[in-house]
């Protein structure tokens, strides 16, 4: 479990979609999203949903974890 830092909540809040598909678009090209096949709009997908995460956490004034699983 890890705490996002206030830099990547703001990022991630203000971004637009845009945005979130350009980082997905290089995210989906790292050597382990290729070999198992993820592609862009799956990380487009992901990047959304945590973008929304951290509106929500935001404007509620908490702060935003991530459990990370390899």
């Amino acid at each position: 479990m890890v705490s996002l830092t206030d830099t990547l909540v703001d990022a991630l809040a203000r971004a637009s979609r845009d945005d979130l598909v350009r980082c997905a678009e290089q995210w989906s090209t790292t050597d382990e999203l290729r070999q198992i096949g993820i592609r862009v709009d799956a990380t487009a997908d992901v990047l959304a949903a945590l973008a929304g995460l951290a509106r929500r956490a935001q404007a509620s004034d908490q702060r935003l974890y991530c459990w990370w699983a390899l």
